[in-house]
Formats: C-alpha cells, structure tokens, sequence
C-alpha cells in the first residue's frame, strides 16, 4: 500500500517531451487584472468570487469544525476562511505538526467548499499572541518591541532578524505540507499572511535599534517611490512619521515571510487592514503600521509579493462602508473583505461591494458556534440568525459568480440598496434610467431594512437583477428621444454550471408591479425602446 501510494504522489505526465508532475496540470489559483479595468480572482482556470464566511478566532480545531460543518452547509457559502496558529504547527523548534490542519483541509474538502487559511504567526490584532512558547518566553533571542516609556510589548520587533527567520521558516513549512496533501485538489485557494498587523499600544517600536533607525535616512527605494524628497522620518514624513517608519519595516518583515512561503508554494497572498476611519483615533489606537488606507503606498512598495490588501469592515453604515470601499478598489489593488459584520445592514452593503466596487470577495466573520461571549444565549447547533441574510444572498448569487466577476471592472455592473431615509435610488445604464424604490408594499416600523439588487447589463437592451425586495421600472434615459420602455420578456431562472436556467417568464400582474420578491430572485430582461405622440408625456411600462 505504501508502495502504491508512493507512485500515486510522483505520477507524471509527458507533455512536449518531458515530464512534469500531475498536479502541475491543474492551473494555480491567481489574481489576475482585467484589460479592461478591475481584477479576477481565478480558480481552476475561471472568475471565482468568495462567498465566504470566517471561524471565530480559536475555532480550527476538530471537535469544534465538527460542530460548524453542518452550519456552513445551511450557510450556503462556496469559501471557508479559517485561522491556522504558529504555536500549534511549531510546538517545538523545528518539528512541525500538522494533524489539525489536515483535519481541516480533508473535511472542507468532503464539504465541497474552498479555503483561505490565515495565518496566525508573528501578528495578530496588532499584537503577538499566537508565536509558539519557545519564542514568548525568549525575549532575548526574540526580541519585543517597546513603548516611548521603554516598556516591552508582547509584540515582536520587526527589526529582528531571528524574529522573521522563525516566521518564514514555519510558514514555509506549512506551504510546503499544502502543496503536498493539496495541490492536485486546490481546496487552499489563498492565504493571508499575519492578521491586522501592526503595533497597538504604541505608534512605533521605541527600542535603542528602532530609535537608531527612525533617525536615520528615509529608504531611497520608498522615497523615490513616493516621490518625496529623501530626509529623516520626520522630514519625510511631517505628521505621521512614526506610523509610516512602522508601516515600512512591518510590511518588509511580512513581504519576507510570504516570498519564502511562495517558494514553496505559489498561491496568492493577502494582508489584511484593521482601518482607522470613522473611529477618531491616532496611531498606536488602531494597530499602527498596518495597511490602513493612508500607509497603502508605503505597504505596496514594501511588499511586492502580496497579491492584494484587504480590509476589515464592521460599520454597517452604508456611506462609511462605501467610503472603505472605494479606498481600497484601486488600480494597483482589488477590493477583498475577508472579514465584516453579520445582519441585514452586511448583507445589503455585501452587495454594494460586489456590484460598485468589484469586489473579489467577502466575508462575515464568526460563522461558528464558538462564541467568546459565555452570556451568549444563542443556540450553538444551528446558524446564527444574523447569518440568515447572507444565506439568502449566498442561495442567488452561487450560481452567478461567473456571470458577475465577467461584469466586474467593465461599468456594466451595479448596485442598489435599501436604507435609512432612502427610499429610491436611479440607476443609469446605457439608454436606461431604472428606478429602484423600497418599502413596498408598505414601510413598518422596525422591520428589517432588506431591498437590494445587483443590476448588470448584458447588451444594448438586455438586463439582469439580482435582488430582493425591491420594486423596478424601465424608462428610457432623460434626453434620448425615446418615451417608452417596453418590457419585452421578463425571464426568471438561475445559473447552472454558468448556463442559464429558465424557471418560468413573468406576465401580467408580475410584470405591472415589476417587484423582486422578499424570497429573492433573478431576472433577465429584455427591453425595446419606442417613441410616440403623447404630447410631451412619457408613458411608463407601468403606473
């Protein structure tokens, strides 16, 4: 058995007169940049967007991953984010142990779904929880960093050596079992290296060596980057000066760690932002150095070999979400939120992300049934009710990933959603002015604010809306000469393997009242315009 086993793990292929081993014919999970703006997150070959959901923190282990299958299954989800932790893969210096992770990987595996590991390694929340025992306990060999008052932090200096020696070769220890037990099935698709990293508690190391340092010239390789003049920390840098020193030796010290991860294993490689907006703190309040907004240039000049920067949002306020939206879509850098709020107000905003800001992915955080909180009175055996939303959207949106991550980046794809004192929201898409309008039938006091819709547009005249309680309506856009929108066919279906799938077509009643269902639903639409003698007044497709 060993034997056969054996052959099975070095079977290759010949393909142009040599050979190469069998899982290199599966392509590699990659984030890849659209000719025509935007990025695609491609898995075996195809646009991929997670639908994820996270572990709490001290969940990936079996007796509660036991528990959670069953969950994530009701969930709906297509991705699993869950945590990995340096102290239990390297109990001891060099011996590695991997048995919870494969626990892991074979049951997400059974399950059907994809995972991103996080690892827990050098920095976690802004602090270093999660090193193995050997290095906590060895300050002097794994040196902390210190406050201005010269207190140390449980927080490894970036400036260590040893420190991200110990990191790298533990992650790469890790890469390399993953390619192992998992390349020919690619149930690992990303990997996001350290957690909202970052020093909380202070704006900088204060350490005789950081000290040293921050006195110092100003890297050329930023400077020139930047395109500031070259000086001292403080000259560069006027206000943030100790973030931005910080932000630059963290993010050097994480680029270390994922470029020897990637030797073993190619698969993209992400950090993640604890953001500091809408909070009114300074630096050392949120976890400073990390890849906050306003240090993102820094992070990408430092750290060439992470593939993105996402970011962390539990502000269920959709202008305040839509603001760290729109900070970290840039054209270096796609939009990935691996960890947000649960309830309604995510749900809807999940939608925003995907349809405005083309988002790759999302993902709530806490799925689980391991809640810190121990006056926690909800049942632990079954979904959380707040996750409900999000196994709505999960049920319409699985079968579309393909459709919508093609639509991402090109402008052809947008979104709408109920809140607040917004009752309608216009949407203008080639020769069409949709309008959105919610609260139907009618608006009660304290139930949820549910309407959202994703809006693509597949040619001239031609529309899908994806979406739940939501009313529509068709008018041509205000100046084109035309009067009428005429809903030719209204098709209701889903996607199947990236195939259309007709279940019935709307008439009548459906059609005059255009409203998408509380249940969801999708819609492809098919319109023509008209003109007419009406003396001035637009005919509507309905009243």
């Amino acid at each position: 058995m060993k034997h056969l086993t054996f052959w099975r793990v070095i079977l290759t292929v010949t393909l142009y007169g040599f050979t190469v081993p069998a899982y290199a014919q599966k392509q590699l999970p990659a984030i890849v940049k659209k000719k025509n703006g935007g990025y695609n997150f491609m898995v075996d070959g195809k646009p991929y967007i997670v639908l994820g959901a996270q572990l709490w923190n001290s969940s990936a282990w079996p007796f509660v991953l036991d528990k959670t299958w069953p969950q994530l299954r009701e969930l709906g989800c297509n991705t699993l984010e869950a945590p990995i932790y340096w102290q239990n893969i390297e109990p001891v210096p060099g011996q590695y142990n991997f048995k919870e992770l494969d626990y892991l990987v074979t049951g997400a595996r059974k399950e059907g779904l994809r995972l991103i590991l996080l690892w827990f390694g050098s920095f976690k929340n802004g602090s270093s929880q999660y090193p193995p025992e050997w290095v906590l306990t060895q300050p002097d060999k794994y040196p902390r960093m210190k406050n201005s008052a010269g207190g140390e932090m449980l927080l490894l200096s970036t400036l260590s050596k040893a420190n991200v020696d110990a990191d790298k070769k533990a992650f790469s220890a890790m890469m390399r079992h993953i390619k192992e037990v998992d390349a020919a099935h690619q149930t690992v698709i990303m990997v996001q290296v350290e957690n909202e990293a970052g020093s909380l508690g202070t704006d900088r190391d204060y350490s005789e060596t950081a000290n040293t340092l921050f006195k110092e010239t100003v890297p050329a390789q930023l400077a020139q980057g930047l395109n500031l003049k070259s000086g001292t920390w403080q000259e560069t840098f006027p206000v943030y000066a100790a973030e931005a020193f910080s932000a630059w030796h963290m993010a050097k010290y994480i680029n270390e760690v994922a470029v020897a991860g990637k030797k073993e294993y190619d698969l993209p490689m992400y950090v993640n932002a604890w953001p500091k907006e809408h909070a009114f703190q300074r630096p050392g309040e949120y976890p400073s150095g990390g890849p906050v907004s306003h240090m993102l240039d820094i992070w990408k000049i430092a750290a060439p070999a992470i593939s993105l920067i996402a970011v962390d949002i539990y502000m269920g306020n959709y202008t305040a979400f839509n603001d760290l939206c729109a900070k970290y879509n840039r054209p270096d850098n796609p939009l990935f939120i691996p960890e947000m709020g649960k309830g309604a107000d995510f749900a809807r905003n999940q939608f925003y992300a995907l349809g405005n800001f083309n988002a790759i992915g999302v993902a709530p955080y806490g799925i689980d049934p391991f809640h810190a909180d121990p006056n926690d009175e909800r049942d632990k055996e079954k979904l959380d009710n707040k996750f409900a939303y999000f196994k709505d959207n999960y049920r319409l949106l699985k079968g579309a990933v393909s459709s919508i991550a093609m639509l991402q980046g090109t402008g052809k794809l947008q979104a709408v959603s109920e809140d607040y004192n917004l009752k309608e929201q216009l949407v203008q898409a080639g020769d069409y002015d949709i309008l959105f309008s919610y609260g139907f039938p009618a608006y009660k006091p304290g139930k949820p604010l549910t309407g959202r819709a994703l809006i693509g547009q597949l040619g001239e005249d031609e529309f899908l809306i994806i979406g739940f309680d939501t009313r529509f309506q068709f008018k041509p856009k205000y100046g084109s000469g035309y009067s009428t929108a005429e809903l030719i066919i209204v098709e209701e279906g889903y996607y199947e393997d990236d195939k259309w799938i007709q279940k019935r077509i709307w008439n009548g009643d459906e059609v005059w009242h255009s409203t998408l269902t509380p249940e969801g639903v999708i819609l492809k639409i098919k319109l023509r315009k008209t003109k007419n003698s009406t003396n001035g007044k637009l005919k509507a497709n309905f009243e």
